[in-house]
């Protein structure tokens, strides 16, 4: 139907001599044009144009070919926390809000035995979670505030500011389980 730009397209017609002039040939090569014997006479609609041209689009590659950078694991961990923190928010309001409807004890008494009830090492696990989570989205937003001002963002600057990111989120998380 459309003819397409190969590989071997591309090497023959970089192999072209500057000192001839070019064949119109080689530069059809480039042109997605659609072929028409003479029997197909009628116009095509650019929706079957469009439609053909989508099929033989190729398929954009997946994030496995990609390299594993700081920048793309600190964007997708900040995306990430701030769901997991206003998700775990907004369901707590929710909760809360329908306590009495559904029949919850959601009082301080209640609250207090309970966490009292639960296991050291899962309290201390949970503890580290949600203030990790915390502590990271509210750094790495402090984060992109500075470089909303126009500082650090060089490439230097950006795995710069990420480390410092990480290691207040390590000390953060660190003493807002133990303490």
């Amino acid at each position: 139907m459309f003819s397409t730009v190969t590989r071997t397209n591309i090497l023959n017609a970089s192999r072209i001599s500057l000192r001839r002039p070019i064949a119109a040939s080689s530069v059809r090569a480039f042109i997605a044009t659609p072929k028409r014997s003479n029997a197909e006479k009628e116009e095509e609609s650019q929706a079957t144009v469009a439609e053909r041209a989508r099929k033989n689009r190729p398929i954009s590659p997946n994030l496995g070919i990609y390299k594993l950078q700081m920048t793309m694991v600190l964007s997708a961990l900040h995306r990430n926390t701030g769901v997991a923190v206003a998700g775990s928010a907004f369901l707590y309001t929710a909760v809360f809000g329908l306590a009495p409807a559904l029949g919850l004890d959601l009082g301080s008494v209640a609250a207090a035995s309970a966490v009292a009830a639960t296991p050291t090492p899962v309290l201390l696990g949970l503890k580290a979670l949600i203030s990790g989570s915390l502590s990271f989205h509210c750094f790495n937003g402090i984060r992109h505030l500075v470089w909303d001002t126009g500082r650090y963002v060089s490439n230097k600057g950006v795995i710069n500011t990420g480390y410092v990111v990480i290691g207040a989120t390590a000390l953060a998380t660190g003493y807002l389980t133990l303490f």
